[in-house]
């Protein structure tokens, strides 16, 4: 009997070197443009990262309903703009580019780590602590800049195009921020609101432009199921802001009807939602993707706004009726 070590079949797997296998969970490249997975499903990583997005959206909206003018609504929609670009450009990144790694769990860690301080200062975004609130909204667009670069760099050159256009925009988005943070406050609300308009219609543009002769699909139910997941959000204000009226007011008759009436003003919405718009995929081409994205963000922001305004009829006199901004 021979002393030597039997040979390893050839359909066996073979081994991989614990150092090696621990650096490519940590550092592996993410997928490049064109390789989407379609059988995918919404990740738990995915869910907590929107979890973040509830603290944002909650902070605005009970800023708007302390501060119900025209002034609060303003900076409410310029805030919730902001808000909603950088949630969209972790969605697709992660839906695009994303992977079951370390790599993608410690890059959105990060961009949890950022929003979160973000959420401290949301609340006062139109006074002093708006600089602060450029300045973590600069680096986060860095964070999310070198992202797209890292998947930039690997494509393929004639896949390059559209990618390169974005990155240009994210860049000029890092430079409009940092500009706006020395401004006063007036002045930063109007370059912000500027930057939210400027950058979804730039990107709608690149959008449309990239989709219509599309060489892949991008669209998964995945994707989707973000996007309504995101309504689901701000749909959760809605009920926060009936409940918390029905709590800090003087219960009768006219009070608990009013807040019923208001969830299902809730319910309404979500029902709409849910049958005309939820698990429907968009098409591929021309300029129905675009406009399903972006129809999303003033669509979020019309149902988040429902809080602060039922918020603030609690708070005003029944005789005196809704507050005039």
């Amino acid at each position: 009997m021979s002393d030597s070590a039997p040979e390893p079949s050839p359909g066996a797997p073979k081994g991989v070197p614990l150092g090696t296998g621990a650096r490519r969970w940590l550092f592996r490249p993410p997928r490049r443009h064109g390789e989407v997975d379609l059988d995918r499903s919404v990740s738990f990583l995915e869910l907590f990262y929107d979890l973040v997005y509830v603290v944002l959206v909650g902070q605005a909206a009970h800023t708007l309903a302390e501060h119900f003018t025209w002034r609060g609504t303003a900076t409410f929609a310029v805030v919730f703009g902001l808000i909603w670009i950088a949630w969209l450009n972790g969605t697709l990144f992660y839906e695009l580019h994303g992977r079951e790694d370390g790599h993608t769990r410690s890059l959105i860690f990060v961009q949890m780590l950022l929003l979160s301080l973000m959420a401290v200062y949301v609340g006062h975004a139109d006074g002093g602590d708006g600089r602060t609130l450029a300045i973590l909204y600069a680096i986060l667009l860095a964070l999310l800049s070198y992202q797209w670069f890292s998947v930039y760099r690997l494509d393929r050159p004639e896949l390059r195009r559209t990618p390169r256009r974005y990155l240009i925009v994210m860049v000029v988005g890092i430079v409009v921020m940092a500009v706006s943070v020395p401004l006063s406050a007036d002045a930063r609300l109007v370059v912000w609101a500027v930057f939210v308009v400027a950058w979804c219609a730039v990107e709608c543009v690149i959008l449309i432009s990239w989709r219509r002769a599309p060489s892949y699909d991008v669209v998964t139910e995945p994707l989707v199921e973000r996007f309504g997941l995101f309504i689901i959000i701000v749909l959760g204000e809605v009920v926060i802001g009936v409940v918390n009226g029905l709590t800090d007011t003087e219960r009768g008759a006219l009070v608990t009807t009013t807040g019923l009436l208001g969830l299902a003003v809730g319910f309404g919405f979500w029902w709409n939602y849910a049958d005309l718009v939820a698990r429907r995929m968009p098409r591929e081409t021309g300029h129905s993707l675009a406009t399903w994205i972006f129809v999303h963000l003033p669509l979020s922001m019309a149902v988040a706004a429902t809080r602060p305004a039922w918020s603030a009829w609690w708070s005003t006199p029944r005789t005196s009726g809704l507050p005039s901004p």
